[in-house]
């Protein structure tokens, strides 16, 4: 169950396709993001949300939502290196549901 991520801070060593603007895709981040949590938990999350493209640059960070069925959390990813176009991030879910 994802739930059992709540309030883990989760190192996604994800290699993203970066833009010609130096931004992660709106897909490719969500994509990663339940990648990260697929690898860390054993389970894929239903569904990853997040408002668009994040910049390819340290320090950035996003808010998404995260579904696991009818629950839903919030979950903040945070760019941590950028290497050329691969670009790593760390995922930190919330430890409370925002809606269900």
């Amino acid at each position: 169950m994802v739930v059992a991520v709540c309030g883990i801070a989760l190192v996604a060593g994800c290699s993203a396709h970066v833009e010609v603007q130096r931004k992660v895709a709106k897909a490719d981040l969500e994509k990663g993001i339940a990648d990260a949590l697929q690898r860390s938990i054993g389970q894929r999350p239903d569904s990853i949300t997040c408002p668009g493209p994040i910049d390819a640059k340290v320090g950035q960070q996003m808010r998404c939502e995260l579904a696991d069925g009818d629950t839903k959390y919030g979950l903040t990813a945070t760019v941590n290196t950028v290497n050329g176009s691969d670009v790593r991030y760390s995922v930190k879910v919330d430890d409370h549901v925002i809606g269900n």
